[in-house]
C-alpha cells in the first residue's frame, strides 16, 4: 500500500494554504483599493493646496497692478494732463506744472505705485516736452518724446489687438544697470473729438510681481512661472527670467479645481522629460497667468510612503491571523486526527472494540463514531463473506436458469405490441416493437459491420425507448448530404453510445428540453463524417480527453460498449487517422465526430 506523506497531505494544512491564500489576495485587493483611493487624496490635496497658493498670489498681484492702472487711467481722464496733451505751446509752463502736479501728487498717494513702477512719462502729440516720473534710485539718460514714440514695440502697445504682449524687457533708458520692466502704454484722447492728442507710458515693475512671491512664500518651496500671451518667465532669485521649459499637454484636470478660474493641466516637460501638473490662476490683464509646477516626484515619494505604512500594516495583520489560525487547526483538528489514526492501527491490528474518546461533538467525532460502529460489524462481515461464498455457485446456478431464450422474449414482447395496440396504447406498442428490434440486433449474427442506414435504425429504436422514458422533452434530428452513403459500412453499435452519452451526460444535466442532430457528410478526401450534436451543458477539454482514452460506464443492456470502446474499435478496424473526435463549449454545445473510410457495405453491394 501507498505510504501517504502526512505533511503535504494534512486537512490543517490545506486549509491553512487555503485561508492563507484568501487572506493575501483579500490583502491585495484591499491594498490596490487603498492605493488608489489615497493616490486620489493625495493628488487632490496637492493640487488644491497649489491652488489655494496660487490664489493667493494672484490676488496679491491683481492688488498691485490694479492700483498701476488705476493710477494710469485716472491721469489719461484727467482735464489737466488732457490740456498738456493738447497744448502745442511746448513752452507753456503753468499747463505743463498742473499736469505734473497732478500727476506726481497721485503717484506719491499710493506708495505700492512708487514700488509697482519705474516711470510714468505724460507725452502730447503736439508738444516736445514730457512729463516724467521716476524713483531717483531708478535715475536714467535723457528720455524725450521722440525717444519713446521711436521705441521698436511702441506701437505695438498702443495696439489693441497686440496689448501687454511684448513681454518683460530691460529699460532702454538705463545705462548704469539693467531694469527689467514690461512697458505699457494708453492713448490720451481728445474730450470732444475722436483723436488721440497723447500718451501716458509707464514701466511696470517686476516687483509687482515678484514681491508678493518673496513676502509670503519661501524660496525653497517656489517654482512658479509667469506668462504673458506667449512670454513665459520662471521665478529664480526674486527675479524673473526667460523660461526655456516647453510643455506637451497630457490631460486637462481642471475638474480637480475649487474655483472654476483655475486651470489645472498634467503636463510633460519636454526639457526635464518627467511628467508635472501645472496649476494656473489668471490675473487681470487678459493673457496675464501666474502658475506653480508641482513635480510628480514629490508626490510619488509621498504616496510610495503611504503604500509601504499600508503594506507593512497589512504583513503584520496577515502573520497573527496565520498564527492564530494554526494554533486553532492544531487544536481542532490535528489532535483529533492523530487519535483517529491511533484507532484504526488498532482496528488493523485486530482490535475491533469500541473506544468512546474518539467521538467529539464535531465532524470529526461523527467519523470517529461511524469508525466504531464500523469495528463492531467488521468481524460479522467476515463471517458472512464465507457464508456467502458457500452460496455462490447456489446463485449461479439459479441465474443460469433464469435465463429466457432469446426467441421466447422476441414473441412474449410481440405478445405485448399487440396487446398494446387492442387497447390502444401506441406509446407501449412504439417502445416494445423497439425493444424487440434492439434485442433481435444484439443477438442476430456475429458479424461486426453494418451499412450506417440499418446502424442509423439501430439509434431510432434506442432513441424511441429513452423519448418515451424522459416524455418527449428530447428530439433528434438526422441530415444526410449524400444519400450513398448509407450503403457504405460502420461497426455496428458506434452510434448508440454515443447517443447515450449525449442524452445522459449532455442533455439531462441541463434540465430542460434538448435536442440530438446527426449529420452525414464526406470532406475532400471521401472520408465519410457523422457528427452527433447535443445541446447539452458541454465539457471541458479535460473530460472530452478522459472520455476518449479511458472506459467509461455503460448500461447494462449495452454492457461494455462504451465511447471510448467505440474510438479503439474504429481505429483497430481502420486504422489511427479514423476514430472518434469531441468539440464542445461548456454551457453550450458538444459535438463528437465519427471519421470513417468510404468503405460500401457487403449486404448492400
Amino acid at each position: 500500500m501507498k505510504k501517504i506523506n502526512s505533511k503535504s497531505s494534512s486537512i490543517r494544512l490545506r486549509i491553512l494554504i487555503i485561508t492563507i491564500s484568501t487572506v493575501i489576495c483579500i490583502s491585495i485587493a484591499i491594498l490596490f483599493a487603498g492605493y488608489q483611493i489615497v493616490s486620489k487624496n493625495l493628488l487632490n490635496n496637492m493640487i488644491q493646496t497649489s491652488e489655494i497658493k496660487v490664489s493667493f498670489l494672484s490676488n496679491s498681484i491683481n492688488s498691485n497692478i490694479n492700483n498701476v492702472m488705476n493710477f494710469i487711467y485716472t491721469c489719461k481722464a484727467n482735464r489737466k494732463i488732457i490740456n498738456f496733451a493738447m497744448d502745442d505751446n511746448t513752452g507753456s509752463a503753468l499747463t505743463k506744472r498742473d499736469a505734473h502736479d497732478f500727476v506726481f501728487e497721485n503717484y506719491r498717494a499710493n506708495k505700492s505705485i512708487a514700488q509697482s513702477l519705474v516711470r510714468v512719462v505724460i507725452l502730447g502729440n503736439e508738444r516736445s516736452d514730457i512729463i516724467q516720473v521716476v524713483e531717483v534710485s531708478n535715475s536714467s539718460t535723457f528720455v524725450s518724446s521722440e525717444s519713446i514714440l521711436s521705441l521698436p514695440y511702441f506701437d505695438k502697445l498702443i495696439n489693441k489687438d497686440g496689448k501687454d504682449s511684448v513681454g518683460i524687457l530691460s529699460d532702454p533708458f538705463f545705462t548704469t544697470k539693467k531694469v527689467s520692466m514690461i512697458p505699457m502704454a494708453e492713448p490720451i484722447y481728445h474730450p470732444f473729438e475722436d483723436k488721440t492728442v497723447g500718451y501716458v507710458f509707464t514701466e511696470l515693475s517686476i516687483n509687482a510681481i515678484t514681491n508678493p512671491i518673496h513676502e509670503n512664500i519661501p524660496e525653497s518651496n517656489t517654482n512658479l512661472y509667469f506668462r504673458i500671451d506667449s512670454h513665459l518667465y520662471k521665478y529664480v532669485n526674486d527675479t524673473l527670467e526667460p523660461c526655456r521649459d516647453s510643455f506637451t499637454l497630457i490631460e486637462d484636470m481642471s475638474n480637480y479645481a475649487l474655483n472654476n478660474k483655475t486651470e489645472i493641466t498634467r503636463m510633460f516637460n519636454n526639457e526635464t522629460s518627467e511628467i508635472v501638473f501645472l496649476i494656473s490662476r489668471p490675473l487681470d490683464i487678459d493673457g496675464w497667468y501666474i502658475t506653480e509646477c508641482v513635480s510628480t516626484d514629490e508626490f510619488s515619494t509621498v504616496l510610495q510612503k503611504s503604500f509601504t505604512n499600508m503594506l507593512l500594516l497589512i504583513l503584520i495583520a496577515g502573520c497573527f491571523i496565520s498564527v492564530a489560525l494554526y494554533l486553532f487547526l492544531y487544536k481542532t483538528v490535528s489532535v483529533p486526527v492523530a487519535k483517529l489514526r491511533k484507532r484504526i492501527k488498532r482496528i488493523e491490528k485486530g482490535d475491533f472494540s469500541r473506544d468512546p474518546s474518539t467521538e467529539w461533538n464535531h465532524e470529526l467525532g461523527d467519523i470517529g463514531r461511524t469508525i466504531n460502529n464500523l469495528s463492531e460489524t467488521v468481524q460479522e462481515m467476515v463471517d458472512q463473506k464465507v457464508e456467502d461464498e458457500k452460496k455462490k455457485s447456489e446463485y449461479e446456478y439459479k441465474m443460469l436458469q433464469s435465463q429466457i431464450n432469446p426467441h421466447f422474449l422476441y414473441n412474449t414482447l410481440n405478445s405485448i405490441k399487440w396487446m398494446a395496440t387492442i387497447q390502444n396504447a401506441p406509446g407501449i406498442a412504439e417502445m416494445t416493437t423497439a425493444l424487440s428490434r434492439l434485442m433481435k440486433s444484439v443477438s442476430k449474427g456475429t458479424k461486426s459491420t453494418i451499412s450506417i442506414k440499418r446502424e442509423l435504425e439501430l439509434v431510432k429504436d434506442y432513441f424511441t425507448i429513452q423519448k418515451y422514458r424522459y416524455g418527449g422533452i428530447i428530439t433528434m434530428k438526422i441530415e444526410n448530404d449524400e444519400p450513398d452513403l448509407l450503403s457504405c459500412e460502420i461497426l455496428k453499435f458506434s452510434l448508440q453510445p454515443i447517443v447515450e452519452n449525449a442524452i445522459f451526460h449532455g442533455i439531462e444535466p441541463k434540465g430542460t428540453a434538448g435536442t440530438i442532430t446527426i449529420h452525414i457528410f464526406s470532406d475532400e478526401e471521401k472520408d465519410i463524417h457523422i457528427d452527433i450534436t447535443d445541446d447539452g451543458i458541454g465539457m471541458e477539454e479535460e473530460t472530452m480527453i478522459k472520455i476518449l482514452n479511458e472506459p467509461s460506464d455503460s448500461t447494462v443492456f449495452f454492457k461494455e460498449i462504451g465511447i471510448s470502446n467505440v474510438n479503439k474499435r474504429i481505429q483497430y478496424n481502420y486504422g489511427d487517422k479514423y476514430g472518434l473526435f469531441i468539440k464542445s463549449e461548456v454551457g453550450e454545445y458538444t459535438t463528437v465526430t465519427v471519421l470513417l473510410p468510404n468503405i460500401k457495405c457487403e449486404d448492400e453491394l
